[in-house]
């Protein structure tokens, strides 16, 4: 990946009034007067350096309707480069690009709506050259739209939708010139098209197979894509390695069903453009650490999954397993896959450039447990579902790694890049932009119970724009660089040099958690930030020099006496003033999440019980509905408007019709961000042969991040507890309520993960102080071919505290339950 920049770096504020490119010249002078022509000074260009020009839409020639700009999460502009698209409804209606550079191909990204039963739709987009029809383009959204809460689903009933964006590229017959008018149109169909970019390239022909290869039809691959290709292409990688010749795969479409494994061995394509594998669970993979696959060499191929929902059980990344020993990586597209690229060591030795990953459900790329020595080089990452780029040291620290001349834009959920523990890693060139919720443009943190940081991990030269978001959980800021110290305190030393940061909706910097010391932050800048320059809500200490500030919304520091000391050297300007306190953010106050609402005979009423809702401001809120859902119900006091600073009350209710439990929500649709709101409501009706934990309270030893304790008896087999990794025993605890019968526990993992072997032993308790033995450590065997399901059979006894204690597990250092239910008998 030479040629032109994809120069989406200058998109600060403005965007071109005409169809140019995304140039830093042509997005308007937002960006600070000391700005190179990316924004980022006189340190060079950062981001990847790309074969594509990116155009936006909203900069195009058009009669379509403009949306955004617009940050809300769950918004179709919020998802779009600069948060600004066009939305194009009905016949006749278009976008009309004008080139600026030759091009062949270009690759689309673009939103249509989701099918009824999240299915996906697909839709055709005509492609005009000059005024002629050139093709039509077939848009899906069968690997976009996902709904609710972590992991998320397909199912538009759970709400909460996003991940809206998927592309399709396409090449032309001929080069077009500079100056050719492409048309994007809606000819037929009433389904409506978002375009956000379109990245227009000039794509080389085909390589040719090198001289010695043994390609993949002489074994009998199928380039058509009509037959399965699996076998065919194993068995041309098994020989290459044998005879120490590179494997080539040819122009075409090749389906492959599973994963292939390499090692020692060379496999190149003619061209990203040209040689595609494809299929259900597609993917290259190397051994398992601690042998890992050496002397690996993959380029010139894309691969394109299948995967359509988000499952982190299932085995469907781009690239995975453990390639180390000098192995290298280089020019691949991915894309439809879970991850595009996931690794696990221990390993040592790869590099990794030029690869482009697109609209993956999980993270782009993850070095996980102990990595060394690895780099992602002038690579972009777009459209992810997590984590754009990370490495996470869980169970061994990675180390010595770099990520380094990338460009990685909308995460949808995370970061754009993340580095949890680990010790001696560098982020450094890098340009991020738009981050979507729970995240900023770079993070590093101490958690998911990663290796502690410490060496010196260096963040250099890096440009953040629009990163950082108002959390959904916390309510307050995620800052665009922050730094989160959730398992234990950060220590090691932390330098933080020549970076800019640019219209970040919140703060800029941010420090969180118990503690972090040793931080050097310098020569920064900071222009735009939505309140503060620096956010502090940490014990610790770091030193800013150089860091100047400009456009600040709140102050330049917010300080609420955690005790974190920020030492001031030379050079500092514009953030001299601090508060204590967050600015309206303009999000409604609901004084519960969840609701349980008792255990209550069918046909009986529950008593009511209070949600308040407040209305902080800056503005009134129009309430649009307030309804309940299931055997539930509600009565308010709140109006159609809920004035700033005023409160009201919603009082909801339970009328069991059956036995069993009971699910539903309290829902509030409302003029304000994240609207909808809603109240997960829970009841049981009585049954005293049902499972005895529904609904009640379940506490633990220690859980990761988004997977915690309530998951185990949320009637829902996909959720589950994790505990803390790496470190056993760990403990999960159902209070019953009140002393009764119990005779068996049932526990189960989520249905689509392989076999595994717990170790397990149980106590009981009346008062939670004094526990008895109940079932000695004994390992179960949770199978797939059984529900993933066990029974430990409990000698007759009555208690109000049943434990389960966890002091192994085959498949991960952690404790692992997704529903936790108690019998009588």
């Amino acid at each position: 990946m030479t040629a032109a920049l994809a120069t989406i770096t200058g998109l600060f504020t403005a965007v071109p009034a005409q169809a140019a490119p995304l140039t830093a010249s042509s997005a308007g002078a937002k960006a600070p007067a000391d700005a190179g022509p990316d924004g980022g000074g006189s340190h060079g260009r950062r981001g990847a350096d790309l074969p594509f020009t990116e155009y936006a839409a909203t900069g195009a020639r058009s009669n379509g309707t403009r949306i955004g700009p617009s940050g809300d999460f769950g918004t179709l502009a919020s998802e779009a480069v600069a948060r600004r698209a066009v939305t194009l409804t009905g016949r006749g209606k278009y976008v009309e690009f004008t080139l600026t550079k030759p091009a062949n191909a270009v690759d689309l990204h673009y939103s249509i709506p989701d099918a009824a039963d999240g299915t996906g739709l697909t839709a055709p987009l005509a492609v005009y050259v000059n005024g002629s029809k050139s093709r039509d383009l077939t848009l899906t959204s069968k690997y976009a739209w996902f709904y609710g809460n972590y992991p998320f689903s397909n199912n538009p009933a759970d709400g909460k939708a996003h991940h809206f964006y998927d592309d399709v590229r396409t090449t032309f017959a001929h080069t077009l010139p500079a100056g050719t008018r492409v048309r994007l149109q809606v000819d037929a169909g009433s389904t409506p098209v978002t375009v956000d970019v379109a990245d227009f390239e000039r794509v080389d022909p085909p390589a040719h197979q090198p001289h010695g290869a043994l390609s993949v039809l002489d074994f009998g691959a199928d380039a058509s894509g009509r037959k399965d290709s699996t076998t065919a292409i194993q068995q041309a990688i098994d020989a290459g390695a044998e005879r120490h010749r590179t494997v080539w795969i040819p122009v075409g479409t090749f389906t492959v069903t599973g994963h292939l494994a390499v090692d020692n061995v060379t496999v190149r394509g003619a061209g990203a453009w040209h040689s595609v594998l494809t299929g259900r669970n597609v993917g290259i993979y190397g051994n398992a650490a601690p042998t890992p696959s050496t002397h690996v060499h993959l380029s010139d191929f894309a691969v394109f999954g299948e995967a359509a929902n988000r499952d982190d059980s299932a085995p469907v990344n781009g690239i995975g397993g453990a390639l180390g020993g000098g192995s290298t990586i280089k020019n691949l597209w991915i894309a439809h896959t879970k991850v595009g690229m996931w690794f696990d060591g221990p390993f040592d030795g790869l590099a990794i450039s030029d690869v482009r990953i697109q609209d993956v459900t999980g993270d782009g790329l993850n070095f996980h447990d102990g990595i060394s020595h690895a780099t992602v080089k002038n690579s972009y990452i777009r459209n992810t579902g997590d984590d754009g780029l990370a490495m996470w040291s869980g169970g061994h620290a990675d180390h010595d790694n770099a990520f380094s001349h990338n460009t990685v834009v909308l995460p949808i959920l995370a970061n754009n890049i993340a580095l949890y523990g680990g010790h001696d890693n560098a982020i450094t060139d890098n340009l991020v932009t738009d981050t979507l919720t729970q995240g900023g443009g770079i993070h590093v943190g101490n958690r998911f119970g990663a290796v502690a940081l410490s060496g010196t991990t260096t963040i250099a030269r890096n440009t953040l724009v629009r990163t950082g978001v108002l959390d959904p959980n916390w309510l307050f800021g995620v800052g665009a660089l922050w730094f989160y110290a959730l398992d234990e305190p950060m220590t090691g030393r932390i330098d933080v040099t020549d970076t800019t940061i640019v219209d970040s909706p919140y703060e800029a910097i941010q420090f969180i958690g118990s503690s972090v010391t040793n931080a050097d932050v310098r020569r920064v800048v900071i222009h735009n930030a939505g309140t503060f320059a620096v956010q502090e809500q940490a014990a610790g200490s770091a030193t800013f020099s150089d860091v100047t500030a400009t456009g600040l919304g709140a102050a330049g520091v917010y300080d609420c006496g955690y005790g974190f000391t920020l030492t001031k050297g030379e050079g500092n300007r514009g953030w001299d003033t601090s508060q204590c306190g967050f600015p309206p953010n303009g999000v409604l106050r609901l004084s519960d999440s969840s609701k349980f609402l008792g255990v209550v005979d069918p046909g009986s009423t529950s008593a009511n019980s209070p949600v308040t809702v407040t209305n902080p401001g800056p503005n009134p809120a129009r309430l649009a509905s307030i309804t309940a859902n299931g055997d539930f119900s509600q009565t308010n006091d709140c109006g159609t408007t809920l004035a700033v600073g005023a409160t009201c009350t919603v009082q909801v209710a339970f009328t069991p019709t059956a036995k069993g439990n009971h699910g539903g929500a309290l829902t509030i649709v409302s003029d304000t961000p994240f609207s909808p709101y809603t109240v997960s409501l829970s009841g049981v009706g009585y049954d005293p042969n049902g499972n005895l934990a529904l609904g009640r309270t379940m506490t633990v030893s220690s859980n990761v991040d988004g997977f915690p304790a309530a998951f185990t008896n949320d009637a829902n087999p996909s959720t589950y507890w994790e505990s803390r990794n790496g470190v056993f025993p760990q403990w999960l605890q159902a209070d019953l309520g009140a002393a009764t019968g119990v005779g068996r526990l049932v526990l189960t993992i989520p249905p689509t993960w392989g076999s595994r072997a717990e170790t397990l032993s149980v106590e009981t308790s009346t008062d939670g102080v004094t526990y008895t033995p109940a079932v000695a450590s004994t390992g179960y065997v949770f199978d797939p071919a059984t529900g993933n399901s066990v029974t430990v059979t409990l000698p007759a006894t009555s208690a109000r505290y049943i434990r389960l204690n966890v002091t192994g597990n085959t498949d991960w250092a952690a404790a692992q339950i997704a529903e936790f239910e108690v019998y009588a008998q």
